[in-house]
C-alpha cells in the first residue's frame, strides 16, 4: 500500500491493519522525547488544561475502552471525536506521554498509538 510521505510512514498494528500516526502526535512525542520531565512523580506536569478540556463533561468510561476490536474500536473513535473538538488536545497528549499513561484515549491517541510514539520518539533519548 502506497503512503503519502507528507502524512506519515505506514505501520501495522497487532491485527496487521495499517497504523497511521498523525503528524501532530509525532511532533508532540518528539518534543517530549527532547525534554524529559524532572520529577518522576509527575507533580511538575502542567494540568491546568484539564479545566477547559472537552472531556470534562463526558462519561470517563468512553475514554477507557476494554479491548481493541469490535465495540471497543467504535468507542475509541467516539472518544477520539471528543478529542478532535477539544482545544486542549495537544496538552492532553503531552501529559499522557510525559506521565506514561498506558490506558485509555488521551489527546486523541489510543493506547497502541501512544506505545508506538513512546517507543519511537521518547525512548530515542536513551539511545542518543
Amino acid at each position: 500500500m502506497k503512503v503519502d510521505s507528507a502524512t506519515e510512514p505506514e505501520r501495522r498494528n497487532k491485527l496487521g491493519a495499517p497504523l497511521r500516526i498523525p503528524l501532530m502526535f509525532e511532533r508532540i512525542a518528539t518534543k517530549v522525547g527532547q525534554k524529559p520531565r524532572t520529577d518522576r512523580s509527575g507533580q511538575d506536569l502542567d494540568v491546568g488544561w484539564r479545566s477547559n478540556a472537552a472531556c470534562r463533561d463526558t462519561d470517563p468510561g468512553l475514554f477507557f475502552p476494554v479491548g481493541v476490536t469490535g465495540a471497543a474500536l467504535v468507542q475509541i473513535e467516539d472518544a477520539r471525536a471528543v478529542c478532535l473538538s477539544c482545544s486542549c488536545q495537544e496538552a492532553c497528549l503531552e501529559f499522557a506521554l510525559r506521565s506514561n499513561q498506558d490506558t485509555g484515549v488521551w489527546g486523541g491517541a489510543s493506547e497502541e498509538e501512544r506505545r508506538h510514539l513512546r517507543r519511537t520518539y521518547i525512548n530515542r533519548r536513551r539511545i542518543g
